[in-house]
């Protein structure tokens, strides 16, 4: 696992020694990987990286090159399959001088090009400078789980896992994104290609990018085969526990200590049982706890932990630390994000560190296998909707408005209210308003005139948020006009929440620990074998996840199976009045958003007096808002 950068002089003249900006670019990423640096420049190439060891500790180091050094790799991540890639690469004659996963790379580009795409499984960044074809060639693993940001600026071709790296180099320009901000308001992260610096662009997953000639070209190279099939029941539960098994044994191969985060949910609990039974030592298994008990989940990972008997640790995680936490992934961040989940995510990375190098956890779960009970919303709606209107407007709306706000996780009014706010929208533009943060209707009331003023034209919601791609990414395409809601609302959140903000949050707060996170859900047999269902195999009546329930009944306790999910909460509602009241302070005062002209202060004013004295719950949004002022802060200089 490491931090991948470099660049590329666009008119291919040899870069010069004396302007050497892989060492700063390196050193700004080094949490990414602590173990070691490695820097090369190839002709009009510089190709860097940070190394955290996981496979081949001893002969490892990066960048690789073939046997005639004409080609040249770095790589961030880890390709599961790749002992039987090795075999694969010996057979074609190729000397192997390392075993590491990274050299089988280089030796399948030489003989497929950019196709040596589809032998790897596995989560990856990658860059390879052909000095022959005098070619730069990037990619991006199939579901999203490393990243890979590029830019070009003054003829330089710059890329890297993070977008710091980036701004390391002298070329590189800090100007707003104003189109970015625009959905990561209304969505809680900015979906790739986009980021919030123009200019700065992130590869979509399953994606390859190609420099030649100083012509940028990219291509998707995988879509999942996911013609449906129709299985029984029982054959559906066989080949999906299987698949698991199948993910999970790969993925539990290091040579460094390796255990598992245990929420106590479906997803995770259901890994660790099947990786207790593929290990020959007592499983490690880790998880966090909460004082405010209506977000603690710890009791039940305690109870899988007993069952599957695993050597289990719980860190508890008191309200304390949550600013200073926030605090050092502040320093980490190149965007903000607003999930919340990232502080205790982050807390539990570093305390895992501490006994091992390697975490499985179970995101993805809930995207294939129909987990959220937003889903159930969508599948119900319709109950909703053929209420006459008057009795909504006139009975229902206002007594669901006057219930009394609570700030305890995903309570009865925060759920009812969100709920009818957009339950007659239709199903696309409903599943974003319930999910995001600030809806594109009230852009118009935060957003100065300004601003407003410079955005080119009125955009629908689908289009504004996710660009003239649509929604129709990787994992998308046949299904954006899908009779099946449910389907094509899983496969929305699998391209675009699972990848932009569940990874995303994933990724930067292990790396900031200097942790590997590997997650199962997300092999791309898996995944596809998972798409070709029907939803009312993973969602039937009111059981979400029934297809994994039904396999997790024969590993664990039934009352795992049974119990609802509750999801990786946090108290952000009462740590806005209490603990992080100092920052929002801070960032959400008059002078400070007067100097910023970037919003409207008289209606931050009113979320923040309606949260405060408890008429209206306003987390979402005074969260989302608290996590780009700070980003602005650091960024541009505002105070």
């Amino acid at each position: 696992m490491c931090g991948i950068t470099g660049y590329l002089n666009l008119n291919n003249t040899p870069l010069g020694t004396h302007r050497n900006f892989l060492p700063a670019m390196c050193k700004s990423i080094e949490h990414r990987g602590p173990d070691e640096t490695g820097m090369k420049i190839i002709g009009p190439a510089a190709l860097g990286m940070t190394r955290l060891s996981i496979i081949d500790l001893k002969t490892g180091q990066q960048p690789i090159t073939n046997e005639d050094e004409t080609i040249w790799i770095v790589f961030n991540g880890e390709i599961y399959n790749f002992q039987a890639l090795q075999e694969k690469v010996r057979k074609a004659g190729h000397t192997l001088t390392t075993k590491s996963d990274t050299e089988t790379i280089i030796h399948l580009y030489e003989d497929y090009g950019v196709d040596c795409l589809q032998f790897l499984e596995g989560m990856f960044a990658l860059a390879i400078w052909d000095s022959r074809k005098e070619r730069l060639f990037l990619a991006r693993d199939r579901m999203g789980e490393k990243p890979l940001h590029w830019s070009i600026f003054e003829g330089q071709f710059i890329f890297s896992s993070e977008i710091k790296a980036i701004l390391t180099h002298s070329a590189a320009k800090k100007t707003l994104n104003e189109n970015a901000l625009r959905q990561y308001l209304a969505l809680d992260y900015v979906p790739a290609p986009y980021s919030l610096f123009k200019d700065i662009h992130k590869l979509l997953p399953a994606h390859y990018l190609t420099v030649e000639k100083g012509e940028v070209k990219i291509n998707n190279y995988w879509q999942p085969q996911t013609v449906p099939t129709e299985v029984s029941e029982n054959q559906a539960i066989e080949v999906a526990e299987r698949l698991l098994n199948q993910s999970i044994k790969l993925r539990l191969i290091a040579d460094v200590p390796l255990g598992i985060f245990l929420s106590g949910g479906i997803d995770s609990s259901l890994i660790s049982a099947l990786a207790a039974k593929n290990v020959n030592h007592r499983l490690k298994t880790f998880s966090i706890g909460f004082a405010d008990q209506s977000f603690d989940e710890s009791i039940h990972a305690q109870t899988v932990a007993k069952y599957i008997d695993t050597e289990h640790q719980c860190f508890q995680f008191p309200p304390d630390l949550a600013l200073s936490t926030m605090t050092q992934l502040w320093d980490v961040l190149d965007e903000p994000i607003a999930d919340a989940s990232i502080i205790p995510t982050y807390f539990l990375s570093k305390m895992t560190k501490q006994k091992v190098t390697v975490a499985l956890a179970g995101e993805g779960g809930d995207e294939l296998f129909g987990g959220y009970p937003t889903y159930l919303a969508h599948k119900y709606v319709h109950l909703w909707q053929n209420l006459p209107r008057s009795l909504k407007q006139n009975l229902l709306e206002p007594i669901i408005n006057s219930l009394p706000v609570s700030l305890n996780n995903i309570s009865f009014d925060y759920k009812i209210k969100r709920f009818i706010a957009a339950a007659d929208e239709p199903p696309i533009t409903r599943h974003l308003k319930w999910m995001g943060g600030l809806p594109i209707s009230t852009h118009h009331k935060l957003l100065n005139r300004e601003l407003m003023s410079r955005q080119t034209r009125a955009l629908t919601c689908e289009e504004e948020l996710f660009g003239s791609n649509g929604y129709k990414r990787a994992i998308m395409p046949e299904f954006a006009a899908s009779q099946d809601i449910l389907e094509t609302i899983m496969r929305l959140d699998l391209s675009t929440y699972l990848a932009d903000d569940l990874l995303v949050k994933s990724d930067r707060a292990s790396m900031a620990a200097s942790l590997e996170v590997r997650l199962p859900f997300l092999a791309y047999p898996l995944v596809e074998f998972a798409l070709s269902l029907p939803s009312s195999l993973k969602i039937k009546a009111l059981t979400t996840k029934y297809l994994l329930r039904k396999i997790a009944a024969k590993h664990l306790p039934e009352s795992i199976i049974k119990r609802p999910k509750k999801g990786f909460g946090i108290p952000v509602g009462k740590w806005l009045q209490n603990e992080f009241r100092p920052v929002v302070n801070e960032l959400l005062n008059e002078t400070f958003i007067s100097r910023q002209e970037i919003f409207n202060w008289s209606y931050v004013q009113t979320l923040l007096t309606e949260h405060n004295t408890g008429t209206a719950d306003r987390r979402k949004e005074l969260w989302n808002l608290l996590m780009f002022q700070r980003w602005w802060q650091k960024y541009f200089g505002v105070y």
